[in-house]
């Protein structure tokens, strides 16, 4: 027997067709749409964080390995608190910069004191505190943190990382002893001269009699 639906039956029936694809759909996990500051604690998820300092580098390493980078080297020190009731693994971290562009940190440590490394698993009430890097152009960033969830359904936070004369100060480079001068002499001084003074010139040696 055929069964003739009438309009508004058919428009019901179309709503609920839709809506039921709708919620057989993926759903993003919320993100936060506010930025933090350095100095901050952070929660989210189990996860609580803290950028502590950042650092601009114009290389990595000594004078036996040195490492360049494409850009710059941004350094960041945090600390990473588990305040849950089992172990968190936290995946390598991103910055993003104004134009929405995100850059990954690197995986490689070398030349950075107290990496915090790539295997984090953090146990609870554990923290871990580091340093990550990344390579990047100079500028102001936004740290992405994540709470350790699942790739693809894990919750975010941004933590606002600017550009600051403090972070752009570096250590000058040792300046090496000239060969047969006293350790820490200026360069171009006279032994026994005094570092601000001009150096000291001996009186003129009188020839012998004839």
């Amino acid at each position: 027997m055929n069964r003739t639906f009438r309009p508004f039956q058919l428009h019901t029936i179309c709503l609920l067709s839709a809506a039921l694809l709708a919620g057989c759909g993926d759903k993003s996990p919320p993100q936060s749409k506010l930025t933090y500051r350095m100095g901050d604690r952070m929660q989210i998820g189990p996860l609580v964080y803290n950028v502590l300092e950042a650092q601009w580098k114009p290389q990595l390493g000594d004078m036996m390995s040195t490492r360049i980078p494409q850009n710059r080297f941004l350094l960041l020190r945090l600390t990473i608190t588990n305040s849950g009731g089992k172990d968190v693994s936290v995946p390598l971290l991103t910055i993003e910069d104004a134009k929405g562009n995100s850059y990954q940190e690197l995986a490689d440590g070398n030349g950075v004191n107290n990496w915090l490394g790539m295997l984090r698993t953090i146990k609870p009430a554990q923290t871990e505190e580091g340093w990550i890097v990344f390579d990047v152009q100079t500028g102001s960033y936004n740290l992405r943190v994540s709470d350790g969830g699942e790739t693809g359904s894990e919750q975010t936070l941004l933590i606002a990382i600017p550009l600051s004369m403090e972070s752009m100060n570096e250590a000058q480079p040792a300046v090496l002893d000239a060969p047969g001068a006293a350790p820490g002499a200026t360069p171009g001084a006279t032994p026994g001269s005094v570092p601000g003074l001009p150096p000291v010139v001996p009186p003129p040696t009188s020839a012998p009699p004839r």
